[in-house]
């Protein structure tokens, strides 16, 4: 299968934000705490300012969009401005679209090492066993854990 990977445009966005809507119903539907609230704490505005900044992907399947992402040299829970690093935001696959998680990290591995970033960090809830599973799987390392708003928060890293 033939993957596009580029910048989305805001044209892209609804297309995007219903990858949003239909995950999160996906996680209510099976009973999985992650993104009850995902709209409140990320509004359509941070998608737009993200897309217009240049720092929001798209994966398309042909022409239909089948995964996105926001990579970002900010840090909005690690607190570190001095480490050279990509954040990995807002990572969404379309539901019933499997093993794009390896296409996302590889592409975004490879983003980071050409403008020689030393890590690629990520963060997701702390009680989602199986993603942080997954995220290990990837060689994400645990670094620690915070508390945000109602929510504690796995810290994980790359080191590239």
């Amino acid at each position: 299968m033939e993957y596009i990977f580029e910048k989305a445009t805001i044209n892209d966005l609804e297309n995007i934000y219903k990858l949003y809507e239909e995950r999160a119903e996906w996680f209510k539907k099976n009973n999985i705490d992650q993104w009850d609230s995902y709209f409140t704490y990320h509004p359509k505005s941070d998608f737009i300012n993200a897309i217009k900044d240049k720092r929001f992907y798209i994966i398309k399947q042909e022409s239909e969009i089948i995964a996105s992402f926001e990579l970002s040299s900010d840090s909005n829970c690690w607190n570190d401005s001095i480490t050279s690093a990509y954040y990995l935001y807002k990572v969404v696959t379309k539901v019933n679209h499997k093993n794009l998680g390896k296409l996302i990290f590889d592409k975004c591995r490879e983003i980071a090492i050409k403008d020689n970033k030393k890590f690629l960090r990520l963060n997701c809830i702390e009680s989602n066993v199986k993603l942080n599973e997954i995220y290990e799987s990837y060689n994400f390392k645990f670094v620690r854990n915070i508390k945000s708003n109602k929510y504690v928060f796995s810290l994980r890293q790359l080191e590239l």
